[in-house]
């Protein structure tokens, strides 16, 4: 997939004369994080997908429910080329502009806002918006990146209390899952929990927030043939869908 965003190299040219010139003023420097120009909490819901620029996005795909992006398009003017989802919205991913990813592998800078890319508390995700057939955005959809590394991907869970945290006003309703057939803990530890609360302010949005830490049915933990671990096999995901009425969050697949 081809990459949007542009002049980011005299920038960080800049930045690392900038740097240099500031010695022994680095360390101020290693402990500062770079923010992206724009992220999935920047989504004006009930306003057009057009009003956002096609310069922050590195990528721009339709995408498969929080899974990897399936074809991809060159504008959120392009919105109508993705498919519907049962709700009738259409799921549009994208990627944070890499400009400040550059920038700040070459300062060495403590990288902890993106952590290396499209990303929400450190945690690596896929992000997506939800557009209605008039191409107005009535949602937006957060999951953890399966495809991240075996560590990201363990404590991919954790991110479920950030929002929590973050969505407390909203009187979240939290309710443990229980154990579906074939499922198993991970080690001593077995986390599916789901919360659903609504926006204080009276507009009707509503917030899904799913956490969970399992083996689904066919994760061992150890391969009958050889006895060896099986490193990955298990599940550590955390989502968040928020929409506008009268739409509601989805189920995950």
């Amino acid at each position: 997939m081809q990459r949007r965003g542009g002049g980011w190299v005299g920038r960080m040219l800049l930045l690392m004369v900038a740097g240099l010139a500031g010695l022994p003023g680095t360390a101020a420097a290693q402990n500062s994080t770079v923010e992206p120009d724009f992220a999935i909490w920047d989504v004006q819901l009930g306003q057009p997908v057009t009003a956002i620029p096609d310069s922050v996005a590195a990528i721009i795909a339709c995408g498969t429910n929080g899974g990897p992006m399936s074809i991809e398009i060159k504008s959120f003017g392009d919105w109508a080329q993705c498919t519907p989802e049962a709700s009738g919205l259409r799921e549009i991913a994208f990627t944070y502009d890499d400009e400040n990813d550059y920038i700040a592998r070459a300062l060495e800078l403590e990288y902890r806002a993106l952590a290396g890319g499209t990303s929400v508390y450190a945690h690596p995700v896929i992000v997506s918006i939800l557009v209605d057939d008039k191409g107005v955005s009535q949602g937006i959809r957060i999951v953890t990146d399966d495809r991240a590394s075996d560590r990201e991907r363990r404590v991919a869970v954790v991110l479920s209390k950030n929002f929590q945290a973050r969505f407390g006003p909203w009187n979240l309703d939290c309710q443990d899952i229980p154990m579906r057939e074939g499922e198993q803990k991970v080690g001593s530890e077995f986390i599916h929990q789901r919360c659903a609360g609504t926006n204080p302010d009276g507009s009707g949005q509503t917030v899904v927030i799913e956490g969970s830490y399992l083996r689904k049915k066919g994760q061992e933990g150890l391969s009958r043939e050889t006895q060896q671990v099986n490193k990955g096999y298990y599940q550590s995901e955390t989502r968040l869908e928020l929409v506008n009425p009268p739409y509601l969050p989805s189920e995950g697949p």
